[in-house]
């Protein structure tokens, strides 16, 4: 039993590398077609902690954030379709 849970662990591992890859790859080919890269329109909030142990949130303006078309983020940026997802991003003072 502990043997097919290995390989059933080494299995998907690999799996998972070779999706990477070829998402990795379809992204350098996007490159080539000046499709790989987006913007995604956020929201940037702060949340800052105070001495009595509350969180003061304060909204700032909405900002555009480059992000790549792919599966995985790429090259520092995160994925468009985790931003289009996630519009508001929190900052931790």
């Amino acid at each position: 039993m502990k043997k097919i849970a290995g390989i059933s662990l080494i299995a998907a591992g690999l799996l998972l590398a070779l999706i990477y890859v070829g998402d990795y790859a379809a992204l350098r080919l996007r490159i080539r077609r000046n499709t790989a890269y987006g913007t995604v329109t956020v929201r940037v909030y702060y949340a800052v902690q105070e001495k009595n142990g509350r969180t003061e949130y304060v909204f700032g303006s909405m900002q555009d954030q480059s992000c790549v078309n792919s599966v995985f983020g790429h090259q520092g940026q995160r994925p468009c379709w985790y931003l289009r997802r996630h519009p508001e991003q929190q900052v931790e003072i």
